[in-house]
């Protein structure tokens, strides 16, 4: 064949290659896409897709044909593999030994196949993925389960073909009785798609097949009822049944699977997490190594302080106990949490895996297409039906002809004398089976009986005479076993066989029939071969894993510098100090950088930034950098998109039950005095590229303020808001409506002094009042004699509105309950001074007003920074722009009047100044020893 650059047909380009063979020219292009297509169908149709009536590949049936055929059935000894291979590539399948070696191993191995179809004996392998011996070693025949699928093959139940050197037959498919695809599962790779169909419960798999054969239009739901989801031969369990829906509805789905584990405690006090079983498809082997490999990894990466996962920090051995049953022994050393590190083996190893469901297969057209479960059982119960109507037809043939010979064979023995004399004074046997042809048989009496039951509508002659096949069976037997016949007995067969007729018609006649034989047959395989199901089934995926279950809860306080660095760090690395103490680095800063935020959370907390456009973002807590305190942190670019010259201006947490979150409000305050309430909910989902917050820009484009808090609170809390020059206004919640907007700043909250205002000592205001804090106040019912008597010690005088005195005394009780209600308020100031207060002294007034005194603020004191509630056990961390830390407990910070400037808490660095304060649980704050002085 000679190749050559020649012009083409009109649908080839000029330069088209071609070749020229036996004169015809053939176009590369056309050969290779006509090759490839066959070569693809080749592949789908014939070697890697499983036909939706029996579920095998071709391979299987004929490994189990084969072996069938030549009596290696579960009733007889085991035969080698060697045999069965040889006879299987030698007469149907012309492929490698291994590649039919390979699949009789698969179809023996119960850790893959649910049912297995091959009983094997010798080293198969196991589920450690050691492989099996080789096939002269091991013996194999055919599993009883099996024999189910070959029953009727030579009733003329399915068609057979050539097999590929034309010297023998071989079955299209196998007229199996119970759906072995459902059962078994299957996996194959073909050109272009894919099948990966999981194992199922013989007994579930069944009852659906019976379901729709009673309602052929049976929804998902209705079969999940009676088959809920696979049942693989390696146990585990399945994680919620959605994935399990979306497959058998669609044909395609994910489904998660998991192993089985237990935390257990040692005598000696350790922790260990016990592996019994794995899901499909794993092994221990590759999972202990894969653990074993992680930690090594994790220990070169610790020895040259680069970052690793810690969790692995945690793992002190792990050891594969494995025998006859699975067992994975993993133990955790003692300051590791289990269950962080059960989580982290659940995502970084196959303990949980995800089964991607793919029902491709061949339809009962030969074509391969995508089947929902639905649609697989139907062509399965259509199949049976179509194999036992196939087979009542075979037997209604062969009944007809057992019939027809039994009747001549009647005639013949009643007149016994004459057949044998005919057949002694013939010649030879062609004389003699025309010389019986010719004999007249009276149709009388039994004769006439037999002849009217076999066929109703046969006119009777006076006289009956044999067929030539009659005529040739009788010549058949021995004339000894002629004479020695009894006609009644011969009567009797007739009759039986007639009933068979009868019965045989009525299959083909009558849908009910025809089904209770089907129904019959598997239910004969679901009495004998059922098996409890092993794996089970979690109506909920609840146990999704993501990063957060990875992370140990943990204490933190989140930094965020002006110049955007931000960081967490474990609350116990910050050192406790004194009242008055100096205070130690809590961060390294550029010289002009300092701390802007500072919060205390844990690392599973959700935080919501907002940044100086407006814009609400969401980060993980686990998410930001780890460092020690004087640690600097990464920029907060890293993590959430921000412009050149925006920056984030203040930052929440976030409760972690949404139904909390269903009953707060978020409240948007700014620094020009305005406040705006919306439902939590509204930011409860904030998508990458963050939300719109609050509108910071007037209509001509002017910036308005800057948020300073954004409250979470309750409808019947109160909100403080307070101002740097030391006023500050309280009002109910629920006296702000409602926001649906995200735009607009809301309502005024509190009026603000203006530049050039006097103040109370008669100084002016050199700028322009801001608010610098807001926070939420619990709402105690009181009246406003009770607290001025509560403030007073119990009983306190004063004039009603007529001007006339009313002394207010309150009980023991009612001293107890406010007691027990009352709420401290501190205040700091810019240069450290700080005191508590009560909260009733902070007396509710209208929202928009100036308000009242939070604390007395002048040049010394500079302007108030925070002022929100405390308790008792409280801690209290003020930050410097300096970015000095200071920690002490809110009990050693003095009480005092609401209009006191209060006492120096923090001594400062030079030109120094507190920018944030915040409030720390206390419980878990040791005392130390004071701190030296500045």
């Amino acid at each position: 064949m000679g190749i050559e650059n020649q012009f083409s047909p009109e649908d080839h380009e000029p330069s088209a290659v071609a070749a020229v063979t036996d004169g015809k020219t053939i176009f590369m292009e056309d050969e290779m896409k006509k090759s490839f297509l066959d070569y693809a169908m080749s592949v789908i149709v014939a070697r890697a897709l499983p036909d939706v009536r029996d579920g095998l590949k071709p391979v299987h049936r004929r490994i189990i044909y084969s072996m069938f055929e030549k009596g290696n059935t579960a009733s007889k000894p085991y035969e080698k593999c060697a045999k069965t291979v040889g006879n299987v590539i030698g007469n149907y399948h012309p492929h490698g030994d291994q590649a039919v070696y390979s699949s009789l191993v698969r179809l023996a191995q119960d850790w893959v196949q649910r049912h297995p179809i091959i009983d094997g004996q010798g080293n198969f392998g196991n589920r450690d993925g050691d492989p099996p011996a080789a096939y002269r070693y091991t013996e194999a025949r055919l599993h009883r389960l099996a024999e189910r699928l070959v029953t009727d093959l030579r009733k003329g139940t399915v068609e057979f073909i050539p097999t590929f050197d034309n010297k023998e037959m071989e079955p299209r498919l196998l007229p199996a009785r119970w759906p072995n695809l459902i059962v078994n599962g299957q996996i194959g790779i073909a050109v272009g798609m894919a099948t990966e169909i999981p194992s199922h419960n013989l007994s579930e798999a069944i009852d659906a097949c019976f379901l729709i054969m009673d309602n052929p239009n049976a929804t998902v739901d209705d079969i999940m009822q009676v088959m809920p989801g696979p049942d693989f031969s390696t146990a585990g369990v399945i994680m919620g049944q959605g994935g399990i829906r979306q497959a058998y509805e669609t044909g395609r789905g994910s489904i998660r699977v998991a192993g089985r584990w237990d935390i257990v405690e040692t005598k000696g006090g350790k922790t260990q997490i016990i592996i019994t079983e794995m899901p499909w498809g794993t092994n221990a082997t590759n999972t202990v190594k894969k653990i074993n490999e992680m930690r090594k990894v994790a220990d070169k990466l610790r020895q040259t302080n680069k970052e690793y996962d810690k969790v692995l920090d945690g793992i002190a051995e792990v050891v594969d106990e494995t025998a006859e049953d699975l067992r994975i022994v993993v133990e955790v050393k003692r300051d590791a949490d289990p269950n962080i590190v059960l989580n982290f083996l659940k995502k970084k190893t196959d303990l949980v895996t995800t089964f991607s469901y793919n029902s491709t297969v061949l339809g009962s057209n030969g074509q391969p297409s995508v089947m929902s479960m639905a649609e697989m059982i139907r062509e399965f119960v259509a199949f049976r039906r179509q194999t036992v109507r196939k087979r009542t037809i075979f037997e209604l043939n062969e009944a007809r002809e057992t019939l027809t010979y039994t009747i001549g064979l009647y005639a013949a023995v009643s007149q016994v004398d004459l057949v044998v004399n005919t057949i002694k004074t013939s010649s030879d046997q062609s004389i003699a089976q025309a010389r019986l042809q010719e004999i007249d048989f009276p149709t009388e009496g039994e004769l006439a009986e037999l002849l009217f039951a076999a066929d109703p509508d046969f006119e009777v002659d006076p006289n009956y005479r044999l067929t030539a096949e009659q005529a040739k069976h009788v010549l058949e037997m021995s004339l000894g076993r002629l004479t020695g016949m009894e006609t009644s007995k011969i009567a009797d067969n007739a009759r039986d066989l007639v009933k068979q007729i009868e019965f045989h018609n009525s299959v083909l006649n009558e849908r009910s029939i025809l089904d209770g034989i089907v129904r019959n047959e598997m239910q004969e395989i679901k009495d004998r071969f059922h098996s409890p199901r092993m794996t089970e089934i979690q109506p909920y995926d609840a146990d999704e894993i993501d990063d957060e279950d990875l992370i140990e809860h943990k204490d933190i306080v989140v930094t965020l510098s002006n110049s955007g660095y931000v960081k967490r760090t474990e609350l116990g690395a910050y050192r406790e100090q004194k009242r008055g103490g100096k205070g130690r680095s809590g961060m390294e800063t550029k010289e002009d950088d300092f701390i802007q935020t500072a919060l205390h959370c844990s690392t599973k907390s959700t935080l919501l930034l907002f940044t100086s456009r407006g814009i609400a973002h969401t980060l993980k807590a686990f998410q930001l950098p780890e460092g020690n305190p004087s640690y600097k942190g990464r920029p907060i670019v890293n993590f959430i998109n921000l412009l050149s010259d925006e920056t984030i201006t203040n930052v929440i947490v976030m409760p972690r039950d949404p139904e909390e979150i269903a009953e707060l409000s978020l409240l948007f305050v700014t620094d020009f005095g305005d406040i705006r309430r919306n439902s939590a909910t509204d930011f409860a989902k904030v998508n990458k590229n963050g939300k719109i917050a609050i509108k910071l820009e007037g209509d001509n484009g002017e910036p308005l303020g800057k948020l300073v808090k954004v409250l979470l609170a309750g409808n019947t809390d109160d909100v403080l808001i307070s101002t740097e020059e030391g006023n500050c206004c309280r009002f109910l919640v629920d006296d702000l409506r409602v926001f649906n907007s995200r735009a607009s700043t809301g309502v005024r909250a509190i009026k603000l002094a203006r530049a050039g205002d006097k103040r109370s000592d008669g100084s002016i205001l050199e700028k322009d009042d801001a608010v610098n804090d807001a926070s939420v106040v619990s709402n105690f019912p009181l009246t406003p004699q009770e607290r001025d008597a509560y403030q007073a010690g119990g009983t306190h005088t004063s004039k009603n509105a007529d001007g006339v005195e009313e002394t207010t005394t309150l009980t023991q009780e009612r001293m107890a309950e406010m007691a027990a209600g009352e709420e401290l308020l501190i205040t700091v100031s810019a240069k450290g001074f700080g005191k508590r207060s009560s909260a009733y002294e902070y007396r509710r007034t209208s929202r928009g007003g100036v308000g009242t005194k939070a604390a007395n603020i002048n040049p010394e004191t500079g302007a108030l920074v925070a002022c929100f509630p405390v308790q008792e056990s409280d801690g209290l961390v003020m930050i410097t722009d300096g970015g000095q830390m200071i920690r002490t407990r809110v009990s050693e910070v003095p009480v005092y009047g609401r209009a006191t400037r209060g006492v120096r808490m923090f001594r400062l660095a030079a030109d120094q100044k507190i920018v944030s304060v915040f409030r720390v649980n206390g419980d878990e704050v040791a005392d130390e020893e004071p701190a030296a002085t500045a």
